[in-house]
Parts: structure tokens; C-alpha cells; sequence
């Protein structure tokens, strides 16, 4: 297998890594925003979903409510693997009661177009398989690197064409391995995908993963994972953990060094010391059942006498932060409340058996108590999507100013507010001429730059979402989101455009863009004026302020309550104030 991973990858041209790391919205970056949206899958499907799924109507037949899952593709996993994370989005969210989730979701995609695991609905999508692997000796990798390849299984037929295009907006490189099409970015280390068949498709930041899981799909040896986790099959989400070869790996030394400094270690060391393979197993069905399984070939007393510890623990301390409660109780918010309430449920329910090699820690929730902790977290998940909807302005802009400083470093100046075209005279937008150093080459090459923004042909381009430029919060993905600021002495007030040694005021001390909600086209060359005295509206996406991009390059959240002549200040980059 080495070999064959050797040989194709030769096919492919090897990568400068500096000058790769200096490009924005790289494959891999898509590809690990790709991994990131398949967690929040999880995370709206186990955290928000599990709990609704115990409100629905007791009438339903129970043939109907106990409908077999279809299998994980578990034969995909090769022996090497050392974590796996499975989850079914479909069965989960097609429950009677996840019509308030599949709302939510909707509005999300109204939001953000990318919703969507390379062009997959969440609500098509089978399962998804999430296999992790350690770096293997001869690959261009260090021996710290762990990858990971995804296995997608839709209840459709994969649009291949719109799967390529979510995949990576740079020309793919193809290669045959055992009879399939194998199509990467061409870098020997670089993201690979493969259509196993119409309704799979396999993805990985690291093309030699591919390989190894279409070798195990077609291997008839070789199935340790497969027969292992038959332990979890039936989950609706399932994860599982090799403790043998995570010991190993310099991840799991470091691990073990820091676990080492938690008070409590000695009650959980048995765990990490003696075990073989943990098991996590999330089930929907009529109630909510989570078990945690250790599988260990000796030594089986000692874990299963952690585990106790475990829960032992786990009661004391809750009963600990009950007993604060009660004696503090204007410090308890009546959601609080009922996640306590809850949590004790479960830890009361939980149980310690041992079952030949296995050693499991089971607990459960009925309808009214995973009711109650759906009620409980709907709260906290609109925060955890509010802050993650922040994260990604904040990231936005950070990708935009370092697009800005690759400008400056070519052409010795930031672009000005209004560029003119070829022919001294039709302008376009800054946003547009970054386009090339935002990775966004070819929408920059179809954009005519003789024609008006609005031209029919150039209407089109305005059309076409450029993430980086929307705000997720925004509701018009044609709009633009972030601005700069245009007026005598602010970094994009002048004809020409204006370079650092012109800044004399410093350039952490000087705002380059801004977060504000306007009806303003993102191709339309038209910004923010400032006449130096009245201050223009900013924000309007989230509450409390917004997000602001420094000429150094770092990204500031600035309070709506600013002084007003701190702000002007930072929009003027030499009023010798800095």
C-alpha cells in the first residue's frame, strides 16, 4: 500500500509551503471549513436535535418509530486508524418533532449558501464518516501529522459537477488507483476526492488517505475496525478511539502530560493506561441513551473500578454545585435551573456493568426530561451560533487585510476606494481588484473591466457570492458587508492609493475596513464617506458594535459606545494622534 501511495503521489508536483501558506482560501482551508460545517452537523444534530426528538406523538405506529438504520460504511476504516466519528443527519432530522431544527436550518441556508457539505443537504445525507490517521513513514508529512478522510454516503445522487466546484475552486488533477478516479489539487500532500460510486463520495485534506480507504473498500482482509464496531453500529452517532495508538502518537504524550495536572487524574488514569479502545454510542429511540465503552483485552476490574470513580465523582460534584446553588439562588438563572435538574437525571440513571472485554458506562433521558434540556439549551445554541456567526466576520476581514498587504507588497500601496479600468475611465471596486489575491482569479478575469459594474454581463458577476465579503448575519448574499472608509487623510481617500510610509500615525493605530449593513452590491464602487466630522453608521450586524480591520492586519471588535473622537481618530492615518 505504501508503494502505491508513493507512485501516485509522484504523479503530482510537490508544493512551496511558504508560498502556499500566503494564499487565501486554499483547498485545504475549503476543505477544513468543509470538516468544520460536518461538526456543526453533529453538533445541531446530537445537541439540538436529540433532545426534541422525545416530544413526539405516542400514536405514531411502532413499527413506524423503530425503522432500521441503514450501516455505517465502517469497512471503509483501515486497521491504522486511530479515531472514528460517525453520524446519521438524515434519519436524526427527519424525526416528526425536528421541524423546529429543520426551520432553523433553512433560515441558516437564507443566510449563508454554503450550508452544505460539498453541495449535500444535511437532510439527504445518509451518514458521514469521519476516519483519523496518523502520518505513514515515507510521506511528505511530518511525523506528528494526522489526517483525516471523510466518507459520504447521500440518500441521492451526488451532483459531481457541483461536489468538484464546492471542492476546490482550482483546476483538479486526475489519477486512476484500483479503477478509480482519483482528482486532487495536485500538491503530493495536497486534498484528494474520489466518487466511490454515485452516492459516496470520499474526501480528505491529505490525498495518500484517500488511497488507503479506497483500499480498504475493496480489501477483503483487514477489518479489525469494521468487526469492532459493530459495538456502536446501530448509533446514531458513534465514535470511537484506538487509547493503543494514541499513546503512541506525540499527540497523546502531550495529552497525558497535561492531563497529568488535573486534580482528579488518579481516578481517570486507569482509563487512559489500561484500556485498548473507547467507544462513545449516541441512540435515538423513544429516549435518549448514551454509553461510554472501554474494551481492553486485561485489566478489565481496574477500568470498570474507574468508571465508578468516574461517576462517583461526576454525583459528588454535582451534588456540590447544587448545594451552591441553593444557598446562592440570585445567582441561578431559571434555564440553569433545569439543565441541573436534567443533568441529575442522568447521572442518577447512570450504571457500571462488564461484559467480557468491555466495561461500559450507560445512561439515559425519557421524553420529558430531553424536552426539558431542549428548552434548557436553545438559549445557549442561538449564543453558540451567534459567536461562530462572529468568528467568521472576524476571520473575513482577516483574510481581506491580509489581501490587502500581498496588494501593497506588489504594487507598493493599498488599491484606492475606485480603481479605473484599462481604459482611464470605468470604475470598478477595490473589491473587485483584490479578487485575484482572495484566490478568486477567474471571477476576476470574467469581470469586464471596459463595462460598468451594473453592465448586463457584469451583473452577473455581482451576483456571484464571494464568502469573504458576506457577513453570515447578512440577508442579501449579493451585498457587500465590509467597507472602506473614503475622505481626505483615511487610508483609501486618495486617487492613487495610499502606502505604509504614508501612515505616519502608525499602522495599528489606523482602521482599514469596516463591518456595516448597506443595500450596496459588492462589485458597486461605492463605500463609506467620511468628511471628517460627522460620523458615519457602522455595524448593524451584531449587537453591541462590529468589526474593524487595522492596516497592520489585525481585526478589532469595536464597541458602539466608542468616543466618538477615539473613532475619528482611527479613521485619519496622520493626524499625529496615535
Amino acid at each position: 500500500m505504501r508503494l502505491a501511495v508513493m507512485e501516485l503521489q509522484s504523479q503530482f508536483r510537490p508544493v512551496n509551503r511558504q508560498g502556499f501558506s500566503m494564499r487565501i482560501n486554499s483547498s485545504r482551508g475549503r476543505c477544513n471549513r468543509s470538516l468544520s460545517l460536518f461538526l456543526t452537523i453533529c453538533f445541531f444534530t446530537v445537541v439540538c436535535d436529540g433532545g426534541a426528538v422525545f416530544a413526539q406523538d405516542r400514536s405514531e405506529p411502532e413499527a413506524q418509530k423503530q425503522t432500521p438504520m441503514t450501516a455505517f460504511p465502517f469497512n471503509a476504516v483501515p486497521d491504522t486508524t486511530f479515531g472514528v466519528i460517525a453520524v446519521r443527519p438524515a434519519q436524526i432530522l427527519a424525526e416528526k418533532s425536528m421541524q423546529p431544527v429543520r426551520e432553523l436550518i433553512q433560515q441558516e441556508k437564507q443566510k449563508n449558501q454554503t450550508f452544505d457539505l460539498f453541495g449535500l443537504d444535511p437532510a439527504q445525507l445518509e451518514s458521514v464518516v469521519l476516519i483519523y490517521l496518523p502520518s505513514v513513514k515515507g510521506e511528505h508529512l511530518t511525523p506528528t501529522f494526522i489526517k483525516y478522510g471523510m466518507v459520504i454516503k447521500s440518500g441521492k445522487l451526488i451532483d459531481r459537477q457541483l461536489a468538484k466546484k464546492k471542492f476546490s475552486k482550482l483546476e483538479l488533477k486526475q489519477a486512476d488507483f484500483k479503477g478509480k478516479q482519483i482528482l486532487t489539487t495536485g500538491a503530493i500532500d495536497g486534498d484528494g476526492l474520489c466518487f466511490f460510486d454515485d452516492k459516496t463520495m470520499i474526501v480528505s485534506d491529505n490525498i495518500s488517505a484517500v488511497l488507503q480507504i479506497i483500499e480498504q473498500l475493496q480489501s477483503t482482509a483487514g477489518k479489525s475496525w469494521s468487526q469492532r464496531l459493530q459495538t456502536v453500529e446501530q448509533s446514531s452517532v458513534a465514535a470511537a478511539i484506538d487509547m493503543r495508538i494514541v499513546r503512541e502518537l506525540a499527540i497523546g504524550q502531550q495529552m497525558h502530560t497535561l492531563a497529568e495536572r488535573i486534580p482528579f487524574w488518579p481516578v481517570l488514569s486507569p482509563l487512559w493506561d489500561n484500556s485498548d479502545v473507547a467507544f462513545f454510542s449516541l441512540k435515538l429511540d423513544r429516549e435518549l441513551s448514551a454509553k461510554l465503552i472501554f474494551e481492553q483485552k486485561e485489566n478489565s476490574e481496574q477500568v470498570k473500578q474507574a468508571l465508578e470513580g468516574v461517576l462517583s465523582l461526576g454525583q459528588n460534584m454535582f451534588a456540590q454545585i447544587q448545594e451552591t446553588a441553593r444557598k446562592n439562588p440570585q445567582r441561578v438563572q431559571k434555564g440553569d435551573l433545569e439543565k441541573m435538574k436534567v443533568i441529575e437525571s442522568a447521572l442518577q440513571a447512570g450504571r457500571v456493568t462488564q461484559k467480557g472485554d468491555q466495561v461500559t458506562l450507560a445512561t439515559s433521558l425519557n421524553d420529558n426530561e430531553s424536552t426539558r434540556l431542549l428548552a434548557s439549551l436553545v438559549p445557549g445554541i442561538k449564543q453558540a451560533r451567534e459567536a461562530a456567526r462572529r468568528s467568521t466576520s472576524k476571520n473575513n476581514i482577516k483574510l481581506i487585510m491580509l489581501a490587502l498587504h500581498n496588494y501593497h507588497q506588489v504594487h507598493k500601496h493599498f488599491p484606492p476606494a475606485v480603481v479605473l479600468g484599462p481604459d482611464g475611465k470605468t470604475p470598478h471596486s477595490w473589491r473587485v481588484e483584490l479578487l485575484p489575491f482572495l484566490d478568486q482569479q477567474t471571477l476576476y478575469d470574467s469581470y469586464k473591466m471596459n463595462e460598468p459594474w451594473d453592465s448586463e454581463h457584469n451583473k452577473k458577476i455581482a451576483e456571484t457570492l464571494v464568502p469573504v465579503y458576506h457577513n453570515p448575519n447578512s440577508e442579501n448574499p449579493k451585498n457587500a458587508s465590509y467597507f472602506v472608509v473614503v475622505g481626505k487623510d483615511t487610508p483609501f481617500g486618495t486617487k492613487e492609493g495610499v502606502s505604509f510610509a504614508e501612515m505616519t500615525d502608525g499602522t495599528s493605530n489606523i482602521i482599514a475596513i469596516v463591518e456595516a449593513d448597506r443595500d450596496t452590491p459588492w462589485t458597486k464602487p461605492e463605500d463609506i464617506s467620511f468628511d471628517g466630522k460627522k460620523l458615519p453608521d457602522f455595524g448593524g450586524y451584531h449587537d453591541g458594535g462590529y468589526h474593524t480591520g487595522y492596516c497592520d492586519g489585525s481585526v478589532h471588535f469595536i464597541s458602539s459606545r466608542i468616543d466618538p473622537e477615539t473613532l475619528k481618530s482611527l479613521l485619519i492615518f496622520n493626524d499625529g494622534k496615535p
